[in-house]
């Protein structure tokens, strides 16, 4: 019997400045993650939301679409026995009616 176990992240907030607009440059907004992943071994889900909010907050990403591909490839370097990720990035803010953003789909 194989047994797959899939951790979950979801509705984890922070702001952080992403976009292209001149406003979203200057002011954070709030964006929301939602994962989820495999791994070969134990990874601390504390450990990957705290890498996850970091980087963004170092990288300031032009958009979410570049953001989740950059996260994707420093999430396995950061996590060498990460096997698959699925992440989606919602900004809350940016309009009044709608959720947007991007998901990046990984199997390493």
């Amino acid at each position: 019997m194989t047994i797959k176990i899939t951790t979950l992240i979801k509705d984890y907030e922070f702001e952080t400045i992403i976009g292209m607009l001149d406003f979203e440059r200057v002011k954070p907004q709030k964006i929301r993650i939602n994962a989820n992943f495999t791994s070969d071994g134990f990874i601390d889900y504390v450990e990957i939301i705290n890498f996850i909010e970091n980087f963004y907050n170092e990288h300031k990403f032009q958009s979410v679409e570049e953001s989740v591909e950059k996260i994707s490839i420093a999430l396995k370097q950061k996590f060498s026995n990460l096997t698959s990720l699925n992440l989606e990035i919602l900004k809350l803010e940016i309009l009044k009616n709608a959720l947007v953003g991007a998901k990046v789909e990984s199997i390493y």
